[in-house]
């Protein structure tokens, strides 16, 4: 397929997960991503819920998202995060990205795949990002009280985020390898260069540590704080029961004295 000197590419989050398994793979280009042709286009799909338009129009996107690929969808997410870039083709310029523009030295399918790889991986870090920053917003609360003082409340809350923070660090290790070079580098090794400039120029590693940090802060300051509001408890029990035993043995002494002339 021939593609345009100029198109556009599209990285959208549509879903939790996409079901490949059951995706009909006979017209797919590749596996690793699958992409299929699309018109004058490709469309690239992973299973970690983002969809990669390539130099599809913007009405035939929304029909395959609502329609041709609605069933293989797993928790849809509508709204979900994007990314654009322009991709100018010229063989004669070196490959670089220039804000929301990339020069290609050629749109031959390996180097695309490459690209809607690094683009879809942007997008999924986009909606971790997101994710841990609404996390913080939670935590951050927390961490006034812990500065004041002052004991935390809601073991229930403080579980959820850590629950959250826990769900999100599974995501990026068990459904996609941020940093990890993709499988098509084995069969095309001179587009290592190529990946490792996209990398660099979205990111991905400062990114992916970044995330690792802010986990990492969140579980130790919502653990800190479940730790403190059990000890608290703990202590408020043993109070009741002094309580009780003072209680108790000053029954004791009025049937000893006052029963029992």
């Amino acid at each position: 397929m021939q593609l345009p000197v100029t198109f556009a590419i599209r990285a959208v989050q549509v879903a939790r997960r996409i079901l490949l398994r059951g995706f009909p793979s006979d017209a797919a280009l590749s596996v690793s991503p699958t992409m299929v042709p699309q018109g004058q286009g490709y469309v690239a799909l992973f299973r970690y819920g983002i969809v990669v338009f390539v130099n599809v129009p913007s009405l035939e996107q929304q029909h395959l998202i609502n329609v041709t690929l609605a069933s293989y969808l797993e928790e849809k997410i509508d709204n979900g995060e994007e990314e654009q870039i322009d991709v100018s083709v010229n063989p004669s310029q070196e490959e670089r990205v220039l804000g929301d523009r990339i020069t290609l030295r050629d749109a031959s399918v390996p180097r695309l795949q490459v690209l809607v790889e690094v683009l879809a991986r942007s997008v999924l870090l986009a909606s971790y990002e997101t994710r841990i920053k609404r996390s913080f917003e939670h935590i951050e609360p927390l961490v006034e009280k812990l500065a004041r003082n002052r004991h935390p409340r809601g073991g229930g809350h403080l579980l959820r985020t850590i629950g959250s923070a826990l769900v999100t660090e599974h995501d990026m290790v068990g459904r996609a390898e941020l940093t990890e070079k993709p499988d098509l580098l084995w069969e095309h090794s001179e587009l290592e260069g190529f990946y490792l400039m996209l990398e660099d120029e979205f990111e991905l590693r400062e990114r992916e540590r970044a995330l690792v940090r802010k986990i990492d802060l969140i579980s130790r300051t919502a653990q800190t704080s479940l730790g403190l509001l059990h000890a608290r408890r703990s202590l408020r029990v043993e109070w009741y029961i002094a309580i009780l035993i003072i209680v108790e043995i000053a029954l004791t002494l009025f049937e000893l004295f006052f029963r029992h002339p």
